[in-house]
């Protein structure tokens, strides 16, 4: 069985509140499950945050795309809530800035924009809305190197999957 997914994640930053203007992410997957409820993943993903410096706001824009693997940990009895953990391997291409590196107070930022590499951690509950139509809470763990800027990036989302 195959499946599509689309999702809406916020990042988790250090000193932030959760839902802040322009930190969000989106992105879409193809899965394809095996026999016992384990599935695999390629997706794309654009992720934004902001940055504050001083009283002016560094963008930080990602854009992803990650492989993985999905393991069932728990389940209920009719098999319709799953508990899911999972790896990834993931790389894209991240912009700070705009590529601008003079900011406005005359200071000029030192990190680059870059292609990024890494590995995630996944966890996710997963709820059959329909036979076909799946309700889906994620948190991922990102480790990304090549960067200049947080290397660990934690994510969390929510979105739907449809089966086919």
């Amino acid at each position: 069985q195959r499946g599509i997914e689309v999702l809406g994640s916020v990042p988790l930053i250090k000193g932030e509140k959760l839902f802040t203007g322009d930190n969000f992410g989106i992105g879409i997957s193809l899965t394809r499950y095996f026999k016992r409820e384990n599935y695999t993943f390629v997706g794309v993903e654009y992720e934004q945050q902001n940055m504050p410096y001083r009283s002016y706001n560094v963008k930080l824009k990602d854009a992803l795309l990650q492989v993985g693997y999905m393991h069932p940990v728990l389940s209920d009895r009719g098999k319709n809530v799953f508990l899911y953990g999972g790896i990834s391997v993931l790389g894209g291409y991240e912009q700070l800035n705009e590529d601008k590196r003079l900011l406005p107070d005359g200071a000029t930022l030192l990190d680059r924009s870059r292609f990024v590499y890494g590995g995630a951690v996944h966890g996710s509950v997963e709820v059959f809305l329909t036979d076909r139509i799946l309700f889906l809470i994620k948190a991922q763990g990102r480790f990304l190197f090549g960067t200049d800027v947080h290397r660990f990036r934690p994510v969390v989302s929510a979105g739907l999957r449809l089966n086919f």
